[in-house]
């Protein structure tokens, strides 16, 4: 019988001997390596969603307070053109005053500027009537 062959028991130490070396100083580290990566990325993850969420919630507080604002705008534009159009209808109601003072004023004017032309008008017709009798008769006409 020949010898039993050793090689066999010798290269299984060899593979066991470089699969622990492989497994301690490779694939440990780089579980490691990958685990630490992958918990910074569930943290970063966590962190963005925390972050988005309050970029959200702030977008939502600025949209309504923006909201807010344009409905104060709205209520404030409207107090100003109501305010504009009750000033425009007291200077209208002011102007229609005063042009009826004025009107009523410049009618009594022309009502005694008309008297006046009238009574002069008939002292003129008077006047005129004698000076017309008296020359067509000749002589002077008592009034």
């Amino acid at each position: 019988m020949s010898p039993p062959d050793y090689s066999l028991i010798l290269i299984m130490i060899c593979f066991w001997v470089c699969y622990w070396l492989v497994k301690r100083y490779l694939l440990d580290s780089l579980g490691r390596i990958v685990e630490e990566r992958q918990a910074r990325l569930d943290s970063a993850e966590a962190e963005w969603s925390a972050r988005h969420e309050a970029f959200l919630e702030a977008t939502r507080e600025l949209e309504a307070r923006l909201e807010e604002a344009a409905r104060a705008g709205s209520r404030r534009r409207a107090e100003l053109r109501q305010e504009a159009i009750d000033e425009k209808q007291r200077r209208l109601e002011s102007a229609h005053a005063q042009a009826e003072t004025r009107l009523k004023a410049a009618l009594d004017e022309l009502d005694t500027a008309a008297a006046e032309a009238r009574r002069e008008l008939r002292e003129t017709a008077r006047s005129l009537a004698r000076t017309l009798a008296s020359r067509l008769l000749e002589r002077e006409v008592a009034s």
